[in-house]
């Protein structure tokens, strides 16, 4: 078995643990679980259960740094859910002005180019 594959098998079985402790209530074990090192191509969406997780526990903050990662792993129109739930988490966490803007991206205000450093080109 490939490398890639064994490790699939791997991150999938620890996501399928942590959903059975987030059923049963048990969240601490749950996040335990989804500590997994070096996820590849599963960070994005590992994060945003993270982020479900923590928000679900009231810890907001810790939430919305779940999600950020997500939307910066997710391309683009993917990244939606995870902007939106950001600011939410940021509402709840009383930041108000970057709640507003994380909305504003999840509904696709805000293309990721705004966002990306100036590469020294002018437009004029």
């Amino acid at each position: 078995m490939h490398p890639e594959q064994r490790r699939a098998i791997y991150v999938t079985r620890k996501v399928r643990e942590a959903a059975g402790y987030v059923e049963l209530g048990l969240f601490e074990q749950a996040l335990e679980c989804l500590d997994i090192q070096d996820l590849g191509p599963w960070e994005g969406p590992v994060s945003m259960f993270k982020g479900q997780i923590l928000a679900a526990q009231g810890r907001f903050r810790d939430a919305a740094v779940a999600f950020e990662r997500a939307a910066q792993l997710f391309p683009p129109p993917h990244d939606r859910l995870a902007w939106l739930t950001l600011s939410h988490c940021l509402r709840q966490a009383g930041d108000t002005t970057r709640a507003i803007q994380m909305l504003g991206r999840a509904r696709g205000a805000f293309p990721r180019q705004l966002f990306l450093p100036d590469s020294g080109t002018s437009s004029g």
